[in-house]
C-alpha cells in the first residue's frame, strides 16, 4: 500500500500495490506512476535524495539570481533628472 496526495483533489489516498502502473529508475530519482482512486487519473510521483538535492540547488540558484520582473525593468529604464 502507498499513501499518496492527489494533486487534483489535494486529498491523501491509500493506494493498493495493484494500482502502480510503472516504476522507472532514473539517475536522479525513481518515478512511480500510480492510478489515483480519488480522481481516476494517473500521477507520477518522484522520490530520491539526488532529486531533492537537484531541486534544492535550482531553488538556491533562482533566489541568488532572480529573473528581472517587468516592474524592475521599468525602474531600470527610468532615468533620474540631471
Amino acid at each position: 500500500m502507498l499513501l499518496i496526495t492527489c494533486p487534483v483533489t489535494r486529498t491523501d489516498e491509500l493506494v493498493a500495490d495493484r494500482r502502480i502502473r510503472s516504476v522507472a529508475n532514473h539517475p536522479t530519482h525513481i518515478a512511480v506512476a500510480v492510478d489515483c482512486p480519488s480522481c481516476g487519473g494517473t500521477h507520477v510521483f518522484r522520490t530520491g535524495r539526488r532529486w531533492e538535492d537537484d531541486r534544492a540547488a535550482r531553488a538556491a540558484t533562482q533566489t541568488a539570481n532572480p529573473t528581472p520582473t517587468a516592474a524592475s525593468a521599468r525602474a531600470a529604464r527610468v532615468r533620474e533628472p540631471a
